[in-house]
């Protein structure tokens, strides 16, 4: 072992601006896939945050009594489809319409408690179900009008899942990107010492002896360059951290409910990056060995 390891040495050592060439490339390729799982995730996260927060208001006729409304109230909170139901009574409304325009005394003055409708706030588990449930409440007695931000919602779903896909496919191309650069690397240093593997094989040296130090090669680049990547990733989580970002956590769109700290998330994908290093670094490796030294 404490020979392969020396090979291994050697062969950075004469490869040497190759060498740091092939890290920074893979550094930068780790460093965009860190930064696409933290988009990803952040996007999905903020997606799921409007969802959570994605409601139906429903709006009562003036001269609905508020005893019908408190009624309707505990009816519909027993519906499974729903999360929550919040009641704004008429002074209710008067007070938040104050508060949005209290810069604007003229308008105040000319709105009173009286005008403003009562209303319920709605918010459902499921964002899917805000629209039959806004079609429902249309044709309760008493009910003025109903509303929910539908297309806001659907847009922002959209450009998520856009970003969720391309994400993905950017992943999976940086993942080759990897894969090609640990190939040319170990390729290269076979070619440049072609003569001398030869010569290590004449003098009775095994196939393990000589590939071996190729192969760990191809690891070493994998592991320092996605290591690298993944101490600037913890940074990130660290910042995140310091500025509050993320309070709730970070989840992804196809995990149930599981929200994770920034500053947690960056060190379980600091692991993910390095593993993937790794094992890049040993495929790449592993079939630059195998194709271009034929024993």
């Amino acid at each position: 072992m404490g020979k392969i390891w020396k090979n291994l040495k050697a062969n950075l050592r004469r490869e040497r601006l190759l060498t740091i060439a092939n890290i920074f490339v893979m550094t930068i390729t780790f460093l965009l896939l860190g930064t696409l799982i933290f988009i990803i995730s952040g996007s999905q996260t903020a997606l799921r945050y409007l969802e959570e927060q994605a409601q139906i208001t429903v709006f009562f006729k003036d001269d609905f009594p508020e005893e019908n409304i408190l009624t309707f109230k505990s009816q519909i909170e027993g519906d499974q489809r729903i999360s929550g139901v919040k009641y704004v009574s008429k002074n209710d409304a008067f007070e938040i319409f104050s508060q949005l325009n209290k810069d604007e005394p003229v308008l105040l003055e000319n709105i009173s408690p009286n005008i403003l409708p009562a209303s319920l706030e709605v918010k459902a588990l499921n964002i899917g179900d805000l629209d039959t449930l806004a079609d429902e409440f249309s044709t309760v007695d008493g009910v003025e009008e109903v509303r929910f931000f539908e297309d806001i919602i659907e847009r922002f779903k959209f450009w998520s899942n856009v970003i969720y896909i391309i994400g993905f496919v950017l992943v999976g191309v940086f993942a080759i990107i990897s894969y090609a650069v640990i190939m040319a690397t170990v390729r290269a240093t076979i070619h440049s010492k072609g003569i001398e593997l030869e010569i290590m094989k004449l003098v009775g040296a095994s196939n393990s002896y000589v590939k071996n130090p190729l192969v760990y090669q191809g690891i070493f680049l994998g592991v320092v360059s996605s290591t690298i990547a993944g101490v600037a990733m913890i940074l990130m989580g660290a910042i995140m951290k310091f500025n509050n970002m993320f309070e709730q956590g970070l989840t992804f769109g196809f995990l149930p409910r599981l929200y994770v700290q920034p500053f947690v998330f960056s060190l379980i994908l600091f692991i993910v990056l390095v593993l993937s290093g790794c094992f890049l670094g040993l495929l790449g490796s592993y079939t630059a060995v195998k194709r271009y030294l034929k024993y």
